[in-house]
């Protein structure tokens, strides 16, 4: 297969009139469009965007399927739109509905061919009720349940997210460090040295930057105390998860911008947060008891939201919704970025960055 004159979205720049050629689901070659190029299996896309599919480290369902629950539908709603890897997210829901039963449905959906499925990032359940956890209950560190679950399911697990506060959360974090499981925090009160301490476990990724995270109480009024944000910001070993709806309910304009100045598109992770249930009120947040809860977004939405609020350009805008979050779940060799040796998993798009069609390993899937 060939894609010829596409505008090729590289990591560091947009290779104009471009050919793109992938033999066995992987990309052979990126080159100028010659004029040779019009015999075989070609596709003339005619000026269009041609760039990597998404990778989402971060969603929980398509608006209408739970990935718990219905992970074959919740994964081809979002392949439509141009997430070719996702990692399926966790969260005190599935546990009620039991972590077992949802990694395991996941699991058999990933072995039946669900080809953008890559495994799972456990939300919690070990987090601060304080801030954001359902019901307002806390669920502490239970070594019996987590240790299962490695045990049963620790090659499906990616990332935990996890708050260092909670009691028993060093003896959880030795076990996901020597299960090769990467660490994300969030819905904690952590200061940075404490987070510091968990860097040598694995700790590289801040779940969703500015939305569920919290600071200690300063010790003087009047004043800030750090927590995870300004950790994350600070430390280059961290990934930020930036949700950028279109309302800016999760991250408001000006910290878009200041997450973009100071993590630049290498150190920030898109992600949509995706739910289900709820009420949208005519937009791409979630509304579940008229509070937010996650969002209907898609990254191919995000991209949009974030080159609007941000600036970015078109190879940034990729590396953020492409390569970084890639990285950051130990997938960049083979996902990512338009690169011979990586797999075709391409979306074309028009001149807005709205998705017109989608391939799965150079096979098209809408």
């Amino acid at each position: 297969m060939k894609w010829i004159h596409a505008k090729a979205i590289l990591p560091d720049q947009v290779l104009e009139d471009a050919a793109v050629t992938a033999s066995g689901g992987r990309i052979t070659e990126i080159r100028k469009t010659e004029p040779g190029d019009i015999c075989g299996d070609v596709i003339d896309v005619g000026g269009r965007y041609l760039g990597p599919g998404f990778v989402d480290m971060h969603c929980h369902g398509s608006g209408e399927h739970w990935f718990f629950d219905e992970p074959e539908k919740a994964a081809a709603w979002h392949l439509r739109e141009g997430t070719t890897t996702m990692l399926c997210s966790l969260w005190r829901n599935a546990g009620e509905y039991s972590f077992p039963k949802a990694l395991a449905n996941i699991q058999s959906a990933m072995e039946r061919g669900c080809g953008n499925l890559a495994g799972v990032h456990m939300e919690g359940p070990y987090l601060d009720p304080e801030y954001g956890s359902a019901g307002g209950k806390a669920w502490p560190v239970d070594r019996e349940e987590y240790e299962g679950l490695i045990a049963g399911f620790g090659n499906l697990i990616r990332t935990w997210t996890f708050d260092p506060c909670q009691e028993g959360a060093r003896e959880f974090a030795e076990a996901c460090y020597r299960a090769g499981i990467r660490l994300s925090v969030c819905y904690s009160k952590a200061a940075p040295e404490l987070l510091e301490e968990y860097l040598p476990l694995g700790l590289s990724i801040g779940n969703h930057i500015y939305c569920g995270s919290g600071a200690g109480t300063p010790p003087y009024p009047g004043t800030r105390q750090p927590g995870s944000d300004v950790f994350v910001l600070v430390r280059d070993e961290m990934t930020a998860e930036l949700i950028s709806d279109s309302l800016c309910g999760h991250v408001r304009p000006y910290y878009q911008r200041l997450i973009y100045k100071v993590k630049g598109a290498d150190g920030i992770a898109l992600v949509s947060d995706c739910c289900a249930g709820g009420d949208t009120k005519g937009s791409d947040v979630n509304i579940i008891d008229g509070e937010l809860y996650g969002s209907r977004l898609t990254l191919s939405v995000a991209v949009r939201n974030m080159r609007k609020h941000t600036g970015a350009s078109v190879p940034e805008l990729f590396r953020m919704a492409s390569l970084t979050p890639a990285r950051a779940i130990g997938l960049a060799e083979t996902k990512g970025s338009l690169e011979p040796g990586k797999d075709a998993d391409l979306v074309l798009l028009d001149d807005d960055l709205t998705v017109e069609q989608v391939y799965l390993k150079g096979v098209r899937v809408r």
